[in-house]
């Protein structure tokens, strides 16, 4: 009715894989699409996907992914190539680099933060960002 369609749209984020409570893995865990942890990680985990770590999840390793959504507990660094989000009951011992870092109040961050802007893929090899503007400024 009113041009609604009845059928649900298929949701794109779809969690792709799962780490139940009580499980732990062992070593790099390489993953792509959403994964979400309620369990253990003792080693790296390294994806362009999303991270979501439960509030049971444990991480013990160097995190490098393109998103990571956080309740859980971490120990080590953590590398998030579009966004960081810690939640109220995650900690974070380890530095974080991401260009967007959302901490709520209550969770804990102990470390370092630095937000980089993303690589600018105009630039050329070994090209300072000065002077690609100084080179941008002569072409007007």
């Amino acid at each position: 009715m009113f041009g609604r369609s009845s059928k649900k749209m298929p949701r794109h984020e779809a969690i792709s894989a799962f780490l139940g409570a009580g499980t732990q893995y062992h070593g790099q865990f390489n993953f792509q699409g959403v994964v979400r942890i309620d369990g253990g990680v003792i080693g790296d985990i390294i994806s362009d996907g999303t991270l979501v770590l439960g509030e049971q999840g444990y991480v013990e390793g160097r995190i490098k992914v393109a998103e990571l959504v956080s309740s859980g507990r971490i120990v080590g660094d953590v590398e998030a190539s579009r966004r960081a989000t810690l939640f109220v009951r995650s900690s974070l011992s380890g530095n974080l680099l991401a260009p967007i870092v959302v901490i709520e109040e209550g969770a804990i961050l102990n470390g370092l933060v630095r937000m980089a802007l993303p690589v600018n893929p105009a630039l050329e090899v070994g090209e300072e960002p000065r002077q690609a503007l100084a080179a941008g400024d002569d072409a007007t």
